[in-house]
């Protein structure tokens, strides 16, 4: 890369504040979600996988400050340990999805899922990210349209060990501004986006700005186009999946929902104890008090 710069593959994509077009993102997401597989094609292969022309595939590397594609694919090879490479059994599990039944296709499908989340994704971003989190007044997750269960969950999740959550779904601008008109510097916001820039939120972008001005934290949880987002969150927790481009399941996401709410309670494991202790209480007095 010119000037080299010490910088990953993904650091690079998050600090590229250029335009992505549609081509660009579907060589993007084929690299951040089968890096294995990708640092061996050649850009002949790699414009044919990602159905676009091969100076779409030169270009690319040449936005993010490549040289060339050979030197992208070279920096994305260096930050793969020789025994994570395409061997003979990932193979064999690739021939099993497609001739097996959809339960088997399924289940090898959320395996591979859960195991790219390490490829992504550490516990030193989650700890990040909980501590962006764990003074919190009130934590806001926001977002819309499949990323609804998520966030059901997380609210869930986070009520239950003694956080106060206000969750915004599927919400139009105004809507929007009303619900966020109370948000101060002690409170975060989590948002939800998969599949970008389709999925952001309504007012995204001027949501974040605003978050970031009044002192307020932010953090993104998102799929492999998480890096290409702007303006950027404190945070980005952003996870691939080597089927992304045809499967909707959030199995790794959601691990990282769960991740983050197991690792709030870590931090704080005093509120987590006595919150969980209320509802028990709370739960007891309703079940046993039926008739009034």
């Amino acid at each position: 890369m010119k000037n080299n710069p010490p910088l990953s593959f993904k650091e690079t994509v998050e600090s590229y504040h250029g335009r992505l077009t549609g081509s660009d993102r579907a060589i993007l997401s084929i690299l951040m979600n089968e890096p294995r597989a990708a640092v061996f094609l050649s850009v002949a292969q790699m414009a044919d996988k990602a159905e676009v022309n091969k100076s779409t595939v030169v270009r690319f590397a040449h936005k993010l400050g490549f040289e060339g594609y050979p030197e992208l694919r070279a920096q994305i090879r260096s930050e793969i340990h020789p025994e994570t490479s395409l061997d003979k059994r990932s193979q064999q599990r690739l021939e099993s999805i497609e001739q097996g039944s959809n339960l088997t296709s399924l289940i090898e499908s959320e395996i591979a899922a859960l195991n790219a989340i390490s490829e992504s994704l550490s516990q030193t971003q989650i700890d990040q990210a909980a501590d962006h989190l764990v003074n919190a007044h009130t934590i806001y997750l926001i977002g819309r349209g499949s990323a609804g269960p998520l966030i059901m969950h997380l609210d869930r999740r986070l009520r239950r060990i003694g956080y106060q959550t206000n969750v915004a779904l599927n919400l139009q601008r105004r809507d929007m501004a009303e619900k966020f008109m109370r948000l101060c510097k002690d409170d975060a916001v989590i948002f939800f986006a998969f599949q970008a820039p389709d999925s952001m939120p309504t007012g995204y972008k001027g949501l974040i700005t605003h978050t970031q001005a009044i002192g307020a934290k932010s953090i993104l949880i998102s799929d492999s186009t998480g890096p290409t987002i702007q303006p950027r969150p404190n945070i980005s927790l952003s996870v691939s999946r080597p089927d992304e481009g045809v499967m909707q399941l959030r199995t790794g996401p959601i691990t990282v929902c769960e991740a983050l709410a197991m690792t709030l309670a870590h931090k704080n494991p005093k509120q987590a104890v006595k919150s969980l202790e209320e509802l028990e209480h709370l739960r007891d007095n309703l079940l046993n008090n039926k008739g009034n």
